[in-house]
């Protein structure tokens, strides 16, 4: 697809291989030192990397910065949504908060589902929505697909690119800023209910669209839901900035392992 597009291509762990012998299977910002370090050494104008199947993509800017799906996610919904404005976006609860800003700016609309890209596809085509995104690096353009596809996230990327007189960390620069992050912690569905019922007691706003997301303002809040496949819980939060964000992480994960009596 990018030689087709005339871009310049240089590849890693471009050999198939199900065992994953080259890096890790997920896209994570650990498994992806090889390819921020080829990035700046080829002075690239990007790189990408993908999930297993290809549908979910993790972009590294031009100076080796590997970029959450949450920030991606932004840079692409500011570019779609300039060009096609009032329209509808639909994402998870878990995602940035910084969406519903850059969704104003053209007087667009920011829908948000339960965790799942199942969710966010179904929104998608009930609603007509024109981007649908998960904090993961999920992506799904309406245009062209109300499903995840990392080959076309790639191909609006460069789009974007080569619309633009900046590169991809001066791109970046321009979004408003948000720190997020997660973890998760080990534990059976009995325990995933009593830490959700502890938390419920917390005078804070809060929705329980998927778990309980607690709400302290516009840019700072914490979230905990159980997962659909795995005995775990999945902690993820947002903040303004770094310092904010450390505290408020490292007091509700000490807050859930006093609940689990650890």
């Amino acid at each position: 697809l990018c030689r087709d597009l005339g871009c310049e291509v240089i590849t890693i762990n471009e050999k198939i291989d199900g065992s994953f012998p080259g890096r890790g299977a997920e896209p994570t910002p650990e498994n992806l030192q090889d390819l921020s370090k080829k990035v700046v050494k080829n002075h690239a104008d990007l790189g990408i990397a993908f999930d297993g199947d290809g549908d979910r993509s993790i972009f590294c800017d031009n100076k080796g910065k590997i970029l959450t799906g949450d920030r991606s996610a932004l840079l692409l919904s500011k570019f779609i949504l300039n060009k096609n404005p009032k329209s509808k976006l639909i994402t998870t609860i878990n995602s940035t908060s910084v969406i519903e800003d850059i969704a104003e700016k053209t007087n667009s609309q920011v829908l948000r589902t339960k965790v799942g890209s199942v969710e966010v596809s179904r929104e998608m085509v009930s609603t007509k929505a024109i981007i649908g995104f998960e904090e993961n690096g999920g992506f799904m353009y309406g245009k062209h697909n109300q499903v995840r596809d990392g080959a076309m996230t790639l191909a609006l990327a460069l789009d974007l690119l080569a619309h633009s007189n900046k590169n991809m960390s001066e791109e970046m620069e321009l979004l408003p800023s948000s720190i997020t992050t997660k973890s998760k912690i080990e534990c059976s569905k009995q325990e995933a209910r009593k830490i959700i019922q502890a938390l419920m007691k917390e005078n804070q706003k809060k929705d329980t669209t998927d778990g309980i997301k607690i709400i302290f303002d516009k840019s700072n809040w914490v979230m905990v839901r159980p997962s659909g496949t795995e005995p775990i819980i999945r902690i993820y939060a947002e903040s303004d900035s770094p310092e904010k964000l450390n505290d408020l992480f490292a007091k509700y994960m000490s807050k859930i392992k006093s609940i689990l009596g650890r």
